[in-house]
């Protein structure tokens, strides 16, 4: 199903939009953080007004994305054709925000990294193939709803970047952000398997093979980054919330039971993936 002029319409409109918020908007709205935006070098601040262009375009997307789940209409798990409008206009809202950041990237180093490269391509091929086949958009919107976690990425970077690390706000965006992107981006691996009655009965086969290469090849790729990303997390929270824990404890416990609970967090945080990827077989 080819776009029409509203599916153009909002392409073109989110391009804009997310260019204008970052050559406009952000720098105005950081210094109303901290002052100390004012202070950063040049690479710093358009690194930060990148982030804030980003946080923008995952709210729209997310809300459109938790919207279509709650109230589905016919984008159910067991539909394999249905054309959801909400769903393809998040998917175009997405196109545009990509277009706009992937200009941004070839005109600011900073901004410059290969692992958003490999995200960029992958998102661009999976967007406009699920957009505009009418297939399987329940699945498709897994993706919207992975952008609920964005902004609180990148709100992570504007306080660190802000010399805001110590405060309450960061620590409880960091616990935020890890069950949340647990809850988006890594449960959702298993949701995929259900596709699996159209595989056997060949239904899955007639959907063509661009949106085939996204399913097995570009949503493969994004959910392999999403799991290297939670592993990040994961790290980052153990060594900014549970070690300065464990430090205020420690008066009140001998060596060899903080050496057994630091080894069973340790444990637990780098098993998750494997038992994910465990649940996964039944």
């Amino acid at each position: 199903m080819a776009y029409n002029i509203y599916h153009y319409s909002t392409i073109l409109a989110s391009f804009l939009i997310h260019l204008a918020i970052y050559q406009w908007f952000a720098s105005w709205i950081l210094r109303k953080v901290s002052p100390v935006f004012t202070t950063l070098g040049p690479d710093k601040q358009i690194v930060l007004r990148n982030c804030v262009m980003s946080i923008a375009n995952a709210v729209a997307v997310a809300s459109l994305g938790v919207y279509v789940f709650l109230y589905p209409g016919g984008a159910t798990k067991d539909k394999l054709w249905f054309d959801c409008p909400p769903f393809r206009h998040s998917g175009c809202i997405g196109l545009g925000y990509v277009f706009a950041d992937s200009l941004l990237m070839f005109f600011n180093t900073p901004l410059q990294d290969r692992m958003m490269v490999v995200h960029h391509v992958a998102s661009i091929w999976g967007l406009y193939s699920g957009t505009v086949i009418p297939a399987i958009p329940y699945y498709g919107n897994l993706w919207a709803i992975m952008e609920l976690s964005n902004p609180l990425v990148h709100i992570r970077l504007i306080l660190k970047s802000l010399d805001l690390k110590n405060t309450r706000l960061y620590k409880l965006n960091g616990i935020t952000l890890l069950v949340v992107f647990f809850a988006c981006r890594i449960v959702p691996i298993l949701l995929w398997f259900q596709l699996a009655p159209f595989v056997a009965t060949g239904e899955l086969y007639e959907v063509g093979p661009m949106l085939l290469i996204g399913i097995f090849g570009t949503n493969p790729a994004i959910y392999g980054l999403n799991i290297y990303w939670f592993s990040k997390i994961c790290r980052g929270a153990y060594r900014v919330l549970f070690i300065p824990l464990l430090f205020q404890l420690a008066p009140l416990m001998t060596t060899k039971q903080i050496c057994e609970v630091g080894t069973m967090a340790l444990i637990i945080m780098f098993a998750l993936t494997p038992i994910i990827y465990g649940l996964n077989t039944y």
